[in-house]
């Protein structure tokens, strides 16, 4: 008698247990998806963000800027022509624009340089040196 007791105690047990199992699978599973959709929001916010820093960047000028590309003018080859020994740098840099690189030559030259990579194996490249602030040599760009 008493092992059928024991016996009907552990079958009405065994259910709960299984609901229990159930329920915690299904918490488990939960978070999962939780923790997958964290992930496509944080991709997505990141995303947003970056799309945001490339549009300031990007924005349109103001009546104040002057309305040339001065990040491409280098691209053009008349602006080049304008260079002139003994111009400073300034006065280059309002001719050519920003330049993408600052070095010094081996001679302990300042050399403005501008470049842009085309493919993946050529490079637009000029370059403008300076000694003692003047323009001392001018290489319009070439592709290497």
């Amino acid at each position: 008698m008493r092992i059928a007791i024991i016996i009907a105690g552990l079958l009405m047990a065994a259910p709960v247990d299984a609901a229990e199992d159930f329920r915690v699978m299904k918490l488990e599973q939960d978070v999962r998806n939780l923790e997958r959709e964290v992930r496509t929001l944080q991709r997505q916010l990141f995303d947003l963000q970056r799309r945001d820093r490339s549009e300031t960047v990007a924005a349109p000028r103001t009546e104040h800027e002057p309305q040339a590309d001065t990040e491409r003018a280098w691209l053009d080859v008349a602006a080049w022509n304008r260079l002139r020994p003994g111009m400073s740098e300034l006065e280059v840099i309002a001719i050519l624009g920003k330049p993408t690189a600052l070095r010094a030559d081996p001679r302990n030259r300042r050399m403005l340089l501008y470049s842009l990579e085309i493919g993946t194996t050529g490079f637009l490249t000029g370059s403008v040196a300076f000694d003692g602030g003047k323009v001392v040599e001018v290489q319009q760009p070439t592709l290497r």
